[in-house]
């Protein structure tokens, strides 16, 4: 699934693409658990990009629902209840893949990597999102992402 940057540009809301037909209601869900956390994770974003070298398209996002927390964190099941919303996990992507497999391996009879989306850059201004719960993954593109990275040393002075 691809929502995505060039529908951003053109003010397609995330809203308008959960209503889309062809998604399934599993998508529909996964899509809403991310915008609960969509302004919160924009925001990280950005700043993980203007505070490193990390390039958008090499930024990578994993949200977790209440439900899937104890199988990527291993924890109480009654720990995670007292926490309400979804785990939002933003980083290179090359990392998000490793700790997916190191959290979450693939089953032995999966004939190829569930996570690979990771190993490739994302489209220009977006970052891949990964949204997992109880059921299922969906992974899509997001954003409009334009960050401006200002030297003043390149500045011409005034």
């Amino acid at each position: 699934m691809a929502y995505g940057c060039e529908r951003n540009m053109r003010g397609c809301s995330l809203e308008d693409y959960i209503e889309e037909p062809g998604l399934t209601e599993g998508q529909r869900r996964r899509l809403r658990l991310f915008q609960t956390v969509e302004e919160a994770v924009s925001r990280r974003v950005e700043r993980l990009c203007t505070s490193s070298e990390l390039d958008v398209t090499d930024a990578a996002i994993l949200v977790v629902s209440p439900a899937a927390r104890r199988a990527f964190f291993h924890a109480d099941a009654r720990s995670f209840a007292e926490v309400p919303g979804a785990t939002a996990i933003v980083g290179h992507r090359a990392r998000l893949h490793e700790f997916l497999h190191a959290a979450l391996p693939p089953a032995d009879e999966v004939p190829f990597d569930p996570y690979v989306d990771l190993l490739a850059p994302s489209p220009p201004q977006c970052v891949r999102v990964l949204i997992v719960d109880e059921d299922s993954l969906t992974v899509l593109n997001y954003g409009a992402f334009v960050v401006v990275s200002l030297d003043r040393r390149e500045m011409p002075e005034a």
